[in-house]
């Protein structure tokens, strides 16, 4: 979803900031909305409160709900289709090829629901 709505808007965006964090993704506080992502999905929980913090601070309360009920929303789904073995629709599939393969992508175990019969 970001990629598209970055390539509707013009905006420049480099993924591969998701998986290394000294790459710039191009995104207005991009660095303190993967570091907030990064520690509400990791194992670290001393680090969600310097995130929240971090978030807060350079984008206000506003935007610390709207980040909290995205990655809640986005943990839902995921999880949800994980389990009962939703497959990515075939046109979704082919458009996401290139990402998949530099993000390393293809090899989560959840991509078996996808990409193995």
């Amino acid at each position: 979803m970001l990629r598209a709505s970055a390539a509707k808007n013009n905006i420049p965006v480099n993924l591969l900031a998701v998986t290394d964090p000294a790459v710039d993704s191009g995104i207005v506080h991009g660095e303190v909305l993967l570091a907030y992502a990064d520690a509400v999905t990791g194992a670290d929980r001393s680090a969600l409160a310097p995130a929240i913090a971090a978030l807060r601070d350079a984008m206000g309360d506003g935007a610390l709900v709207q980040a909290a009920a995205i990655a809640a929303n986005f943990s839902m789904n995921d999880r949800a289709a994980n389990a009962i073995g939703i497959r990515l629709e075939g046109f979704f599939l082919a458009d996401s090829g290139d990402y998949r393969a530099t993000l390393g992508i293809d090899n989560y175990p959840s991509a078996r629901n996808t990409l193995n019969d």
